[in-house]
């Protein structure tokens, strides 16, 4: 399917932290972020890149939506799904 102007737009919308960040939650997020990565983490939230899972143990209270995974799946990150 192809990209929509959605999809683009949210693409260039997302800085290089951000996908670090991205990359973050799919991998090991820290338990104790900085105020600036949970300030981040909130915007990721509501422009629909991640959700949080309302688990109780740091690593796993968030996760990636299909809208960033389709993002980073296109940008070429590899991501662990294990």
């Amino acid at each position: 399917m192809p990209p929509t102007a959605n999809d683009a737009d949210a693409d260039a919308e997302l800085s290089d932290s951000d996908i670090s960040l991205l990359c973050d939650i799919s991998g090991s997020f820290p338990h104790t972020p900085s105020a600036e990565k949970l300030a981040r983490l909130q915007r990721l939230i509501e422009r629909g890149f991640v959700e949080h899972t309302g688990a109780d143990e740091a690593h796993a209270r968030y996760q990636l939506t299909a809208k960033a995974t389709k993002i980073l799946t296109e940008r070429g990150v590899g991501l662990n799904e294990a």
